[in-house]
């Protein structure tokens, strides 16, 4: 069975207050992050291709587990709350498998296999354990602030893409995690804002999915400055 959302849910395209607070506590930990050793050694010509490689793999290792935790989100979810459930069993479904574009996009460019195969960085396990943890411990709402930035990104990562285009040269067929996802993740944050305006209720709730967001945007910072250490 397709899911098809509710109407109202359809419907919802104002911004809230609530998701322009998220907004505003995620583009904060983004600034520090842009600010940071990562995105200011992306200037350096001579580093630019060894960054890029060694970020994505690091994202490759991430989000080949994004569908199984959202999935294992919905396990303790109260099953009265069937539109919540059938929201992250369909977003799961789909993130099945984003994990392999980063992987092709880097053999494409001639990224030997077993770069995959090496253990990802200390930072990356701790943010895959947290996800884990979220899933497992607390549930779809308070993931739903991972899922709230993680869908829609793209603008913080706007020097990558100048770096990755203008300076490495590489064509959107090599970049499909960034170019094709992108379209993807467009439809996936309509229905991640649509399922916060109309699941995330409660005072509690709400600073759940703020402390999720807060908590995955910085852990994406610490991974990107653990691939900057490598050099």
């Amino acid at each position: 069975m397709i899911y098809q959302p509710a109407k109202e849910e359809s419907e919802m395209t104002e911004v809230t207050a609530f998701r322009k607070e998220l907004k505003a506590i995620c583009d904060a930990e983004w600034e520090k992050i842009k600010a940071g050793r990562f995105f200011q050694m992306m200037k350096r010509p001579e580093l630019q291709r060894d960054l890029y490689i060694k970020s994505i793999v690091q994202v490759y290792h991430y989000t080949k587990n994004n569908a199984i935790n959202q999935a294992v989100a919905c396990w303790n979810q109260d099953h009265k709350k069937v539109g919540l459930l059938r929201f992250a069993m369909k977003h799961a479904l789909e993130e099945l498998g984003h994990e392999n574009m980063a992987y092709n996009d880097l053999i494409a460019i001639g990224v030997d296999k077993s770069e995959f195969d090496k253990p990802m960085l200390p930072a990356t396990e701790a943010f895959y354990g947290y996800l884990d943890f979220v899933s497992v411990c607390r549930g779809i709402i308070p993931r739903l602030g991972y899922s709230f930035w993680a869908e829609d990104c793209y603008e913080h990562l706007e020097p990558l893409m100048d770096v990755c285009k203008n300076h490495l040269k590489l064509t959107d067929q090599q970049l499909t995690f960034f170019v094709a996802h992108a379209i993807i993740d467009e439809k996936h944050s309509e229905q991640v804002n649509a399922a916060i305006d109309r699941w995330v209720v409660t005072d509690e709730e709400k600073e759940s999915v703020k402390q999720v967001a807060r908590t995955t945007v910085y852990l994406m910072g610490k991974i990107l400055e653990s691939v900057a250490d490598e050099f």
